[in-house]
């Protein structure tokens, strides 16, 4: 069955409008499914509620736009788990198989109709952001797209912008495809994540094109005893002033055969993180063919070309994180930043190779002076020995760690007097870089540490 979808005019905006698509959809499920085609037009709306066997085609030209009275948007009926987090979506699809929001159009989040200004550095969130919710961080529609516990589902084509908070979210779902995608977020927007992948299996993103202010193609598992398998990145472009593309910091359950291949990242705080802040599992991810820089915009410091990191985060004494096996190979990238790999005293990465790691300095941030001015949570925070050290790559609490053909290229008049290698409680080190040299001649290239 399909069902074509115009905007009449002097329509009703706001409930009454979502409520002419919702009557499409619901027609479309019952009938045993099919297409329900929005026709150009802007269509300002509350929360859409997808069904099973239907797919949202919006057409080019057409815009779901985020309605901005919040009290009027229906509850989405969430797991409990989401408790605290926002319960208001733009397009929301919970229990629902074989599924498909696809085309051309846009989904609109009119992000600043629920933001104000951070009147201060002080007031912005992680020091970065420039702009802070409007009331309470449920104050939004957040995700504006909202997969949950779905299971055969396709994202397609769409542009997806101006989120007032996370772009795209999918949670404990099986066999999602989100192909062609492209997202654009305020950079200084807060908590804007682009795609987010959460305690999901058998997910496929590709050819995505994703530039916002938060983590841009990130991958988690929030809940204990849920796990995220068997999930490929390939052929993305992405830009953030948070982490371009990786796992965590949210994994209270575990994280299992991942990959990353063929990507582009614009800028980027941290190009690549694997970031641990609850007692969760990560083990076998692959990073492979991802080129790039950092270089975020400005006023924001502490660049890394790859992050990884197990910490307490503000659980004092609490169970920490486990990270196994990662293969980071075939980078390249030019940054300022340094390769932090570290975990608190009382956890270990076990497993990491470095191969085929190439970054080119312009010029050295120093971390003797930016790491003490930063307020951020993510900056190996539990790791105060090595933190803020003068290396190129450091590593703290590693077990396993094998560095095959990394090199740093320094600029020719370096200033900053930089050593190649920061290790400290290393066991069973596989050390082949012979070109990951320390800025200058007078630099020991390892500094070793207890």
């Amino acid at each position: 069955m399909r069902l074509d979808v115009r905007r009449a005019a002097g329509a009703a905006d706001g409930p009454a409008l979502a409520g002419v698509i919702q009557s499409a959809v619901d027609r479309v499920h019952e009938a045993g499914g099919g297409v329900v085609r929005v026709h150009p037009g802007i269509y300002p709306v509350t929360t859409v509620f997808m069904r099973s066997g239907v797919e949202l085609r919006l057409l080019r030209g057409a815009t779901i736009q985020a309605w901005p009275h919040m009290d009027e948007y229906p509850e989405v009926p969430l797991p409990p788990i989401f408790q605290y987090k926002p319960r208001a979506n733009l397009v929301a699809a919970v229990d629902c198989e074989d599924i498909s929001i696809t085309g051309d159009g846009v989904i609109d989040g009119q992000d600043l109709a629920f933001w104000d200004p951070c009147e201060s550095k002080d007031e912005r969130p992680y020091g970065i952001f420039r702009f802070k919710v409007r009331g309470s961080l449920r104050s939004r529609p957040s995700p504006l797209v909202q997969i949950v516990r779905c299971r055969n589902v396709r994202l397609d084509r769409l542009r997806v912008e101006a989120a007032p908070g996370w772009a795209v979210h999918v949670y404990d779902c099986d066999q999602v495809s989100v192909t062609g995608l492209t997202v654009r977020g305020h950079p200084f927007g807060p908590h804007t994540d682009g795609i987010g992948i959460n305690g999901s299996r058998d997910v496929r993103i590709s050819h995505c094109d994703v530039d916002t202010g938060d983590d841009a193609i990130i991958i988690k598992s929030t809940d204990p005893g849920m796990t995220c398998r068997n999930v490929t990145v390939t052929n993305c472009i992405v830009a953030s002033n948070c982490a371009g593309i990786g796992l965590g910091a949210d994994v209270y359950g575990r994280i299992d055969d991942v990959i990353f291949s063929n990507c582009i990242v614009k800028k980027a705080l941290r190009m690549i993180q694997v970031e641990m802040w609850y007692p969760g599992q990560v083990q076998r991810a692959l990073f492979t063919g991802i080129a790039g820089r950092t270089f975020p915009d400005d006023e924001i410091e502490n660049e890394r070309v790859i992050y990884v990191d197990i910490q307490e985060q503000k659980r004092p004494g609490g169970e920490l994180g486990s990270v196994q096996d990662l293969v980071f190979r075939d980078i390249a990238c030019e940054s300022r930043g340094r390769i932090l790999l570290t975990a608190q005293d009382g956890a270990v990465i076990d497993g990491i190779t470095l191969a085929q790691v190439v970054v080119q300095v312009p010029e050295i941030e120093d971390p003797a002076v930016t790491v003490p001015r930063a307020t951020s949570l993510q900056l190996s925070n539990f790791n105060p020995a090595t933190r803020a050290v003068r290396a190129a790559v450091v590593a703290d609490n590693a077990r396993r760690l094998t560095l095959r053909d990394v090199e740093y290229r320094w600029p020719v008049e370096p200033g900053v007097g930089m050593h190649g290698l920061c290790l400290r409680r290393l066991e069973d080190l596989v050390d082949e870089s012979p070109r990951l040299r320390a800025s200058r001649a007078d630099m020991p290239r390892v500094l070793a540490l207890r």
